[in-house]
């Protein structure tokens, strides 16, 4: 196992849609090892691969952050939504953001699992936002993305202020 480093906004794998996955071998199964401990590490609570400089169509979740119950999904796609809720969001590769975002109330994903099988799963609450959260990332979007201009704009200057530090 290992603990992986989280890329940062602008890093270019952010923003370009990732890559299917075609079926769950050896690799895969290591990689999402290194991805849930990565995860666990960093306090987050959903964590996709191109956040970790992969891209591929991989994410994992755990909204309770109980260890050895995590979520594992391949390929996700969005297929059913209903209602909306605006709540706070953050994310690990925008460290320097936490800002109230609009997502649907409950969402049905699609996806293959750990065991190569195609799965529907309902979820509400968090565990919605995480999977939007994560399949925005999958398609090279970041949560900042999805707030007004002022705000994305502000953020964006923190950002670039914040790299000129280092």
């Amino acid at each position: 196992m290992a603990r992986l480093k989280v890329v940062q906004y602008p890093n270019p794998v952010l923003i370009n849609k990732t890559q299917p996955v075609a079926s769950v071998g050896d690799w895969e199964r290591s990689f999402i090892i290194d991805m849930i401990e990565t995860m666990h590490a960093e306090s987050g609570v959903g964590l996709a691969a191109n956040q970790v400089g992969v891209s591929k169509q991989i994410f994992v979740a755990s909204a309770d952050g109980v260890q050895g119950k995590e979520l594992v999904y391949f390929n996700p796609e969005i297929i059913h939504t209903a209602g909306e809720i605006r709540d706070f969001e953050g994310c690990l590769s925008v460290r320097e953001a936490y800002e109230p975002v609009t997502r649907f109330r409950e969402v049905t994903l699609r996806a293959m699992n750990l065991d190569g099988k195609i799965v529907e799963v309902t979820a509400k609450g968090l565990l919605a936002r995480i999977f939007q959260h994560e399949v925005d990332h999958l398609n090279g979007m970041v949560f900042v993305h999805r707030l007004g201009w002022w705000k994305r704009r502000m953020i964006f200057k923190k950002l670039e202020k914040n790299k000129q530090r280092f």
